[in-house]
């Protein structure tokens, strides 16, 4: 029942905005987009967030012709579980062009459905840095409140696209969590590392544009098995 709450006073949210991003998205103001998407598994850092189900995920965004952005998005998923919102977060941030790199900062709050390590919240807060430059990509997030015992935890990613012919191209990703170890005797012991990739196949096909690909990670919290994945997916941009 909460996550049926959840979930209408999100789409009650995303309808009256929906409208109002759009008369904002003039030249006075900046540019609205969304898109909407279906994927076999809804993939986060290396891990599936809807259990293996197929999911459906809205996503709309501003961007200001001052470098100041922000944005919504959600996903709702069903098949062996009934159905239910699985994700959803609201960020803003500031982003900076110099010619072919583009630097930008900003937060992103983040929710989820379940999370099956007890030591992390189902919501929190990133705050991240990052760079762009032409099909390289590299972000670095730091989140005070990820753990429950509010110690901070980061992470870092690389996105590249690795090979591009005609209208196919393939994207891939790689990422470093760093979480604090286990307390004891009142001291911190050693960052643990984890990490998570994905190689991910693209193309567009007419006002669609469809993507394949797998993703592994050994840091098992959203899902009990840390294995590799296989998903797909098909989306529409507006």
């Amino acid at each position: 029942m909460e996550t049926a709450r959840s979930l209408i006073k999100w789409l009650i949210c995303a309808g009256f905005a929906l409208p109002f991003a759009s008369a904002l998205s003039s030249p006075a103001y900046g540019q609205f987009a969304g898109s909407i998407a279906l994927s076999s598994n809804e993939m986060f850092r290396g891990e599936t967030i809807s259990a293996n189900d197929p999911a459906l995920s809205l996503s709309l965004s501003l961007d200001d012709e001052s470098g100041l952005f922000a944005g919504v998005a959600a996903s709702v998923a069903a098949g062996n579980s009934d159905p239910r919102m699985t994700y959803a977060s609201q960020y803003a941030g500031y982003a900076k062009r110099f010619g072919e790199t583009s630097v930008e900062a900003g937060i992103i709050h983040r929710t989820y459905e379940r999370v099956v390590d007890t030591e992390y919240r189902k919501d929190f807060v990133e705050i991240y840095a990052g760079v762009t430059h032409k099909s390289l990509k590299a972000r670095f997030f730091v989140s005070p409140n990820y753990r429950r015992d509010k110690r901070a935890s980061y992470y870092g990613e690389i996105n590249a696209r690795l090979i591009g012919f005609h209208q196919w191209s393939l994207d891939g990703h790689a990422g470093i969590s760093l979480q604090p170890g286990h307390q004891g005797s009142g001291t911190n012991l050693k960052m643990q590392t984890y990490r998570d990739w994905r190689l991910q196949i693209s193309r567009p096909v007419g006002k669609l544009f469809l993507s394949g690909g797998v993703a592994a990670t050994n840091y098992p919290v959203y899902s009990p098995i840390g294995k590799a994945r296989i998903f797909a997916s098909a989306s529409y941009a507006f």
